[in-house]
């Protein structure tokens, strides 16, 4: 049965009941009798179908507004005692956080959270260790709690920014880290934020019209790098060595070749020098990592029992 049909016959049954009830005068009767036979006839129900609806509208409003009132209870303002032992929560898991246990941080804050579910502190605090263990999502949900209970703290902000960020979210990533430059412009930390997350849009953007216009071709920066490799008399010498031939002249089909024998070079230039191996693995890692810059800092958790907004990331 639809929802609408449902609606209907829990108000005919509920005006029944008023027309049993009594203590109305005939007017009234009337009207309410009137009533019944219109929705009956505007909702094609059988005067039989509202023996099958085994609740009432009053049932359903007084469930509701008894779920209102436990939700304002959960909500109201802790007494001293929880408040003081959810700061000792609190507290363990800044200290777990520090020594980078971030499981055990969170179960600590879990345990501020439930007595003091006010506290927009606390949720903050957890998000930082889910970012920490890469539960983004659990991560997002902390920090929208933390900025329903305070709309003008930063920190949350950032760190929905940042998990957004790990998320790769950056559209979502820019717009906390524009609200925590607005609320807090003096704030180096939030404006460089901002910035990376920024350049990370236009790199994109710059790269997916990249791709569309030249399929296929080799990286930005990559023939830089593998020039500057090229350059180098003791790279040059060993590749010469193991390829049997001049590989320093790019242009000329130099780099091809050196792609085609890739692996053979790595495995054997492993295990002739693998420090030679290791500074060709971080300029190529510097390539990919240009114009890509590493995601905004986690920051500390909050320590203070009333959290001021000028918090540094």
């Amino acid at each position: 049965m639809e929802d609408k049909k449902k609606l209907a016959l829990l108000i005919v049954n509920h005006i029944k009941s008023q027309l049993k009830s009594g203590g109305l005068n005939d007017d009234a009767l009337e009207s309410l009798e009137v009533a019944v036979q219109c929705i009956e006839s505007a909702y094609n129900l059988n005067p039989q179908e509202s023996v099958n609806v085994n609740i009432t509208l009053e049932q359903i409003i007084k469930e509701y507004y008894e779920s209102l009132e436990q939700r304002a209870n959960i909500m109201s303002e802790p007494n001293q005692s929880k408040k003081e032992e959810a700061e000792y929560h609190k507290n363990c898991g800044n200290d777990f956080m520090k020594n980078k246990n971030n499981e055990k941080a969170i179960e600590a804050y879990s345990k501020s959270i439930a007595l003091n579910p006010i506290n927009p502190i606390y949720y903050c605090n957890r998000a930082a260790a889910y970012n920490a263990i890469g539960k983004y999502q659990e991560a997002i949900e902390d920090c929208q709690k933390s900025i329903e209970l305070d709309s003008t703290y930063c920190k949350a902000y950032c760190r929905l920014g940042l998990a957004f960020t790990y998320m790769k979210e950056f559209h979502k990533a820019a717009s906390c880290y524009k609200k925590a430059c607005e609320l807090e412009p003096e704030n180096e930390g939030y404006r460089k934020n901002y910035e990376l997350t920024m350049n990370n849009l236009e790199r994109i953007a710059a790269q997916e019209g990249h791709s569309e216009n030249e399929a296929g071709a080799v990286p930005p920066n990559f023939m830089d790098t593998a020039s500057r490799l090229m350059n180098d008399p003791e790279v040059t010498s060993m590749l010469n060595n193991i390829l049997g031939g001049d590989v320093s002249n790019v242009e000329n089909g130099g780099l091809d070749r050196l792609m085609q024998v890739g692996q053979t070079i790595v495995t054997r230039l492993q295990s002739s020098n693998p420090n030679i191996l290791d500074g060709i693995r971080m300029q190529f890692q510097n390539v990919q990592t240009e114009g890509h810059p590493s995601p905004p800092t986690n920051g500390f958790p909050d320590d203070d029992d009333h959290h001021h907004h000028h918090h540094h990331i």
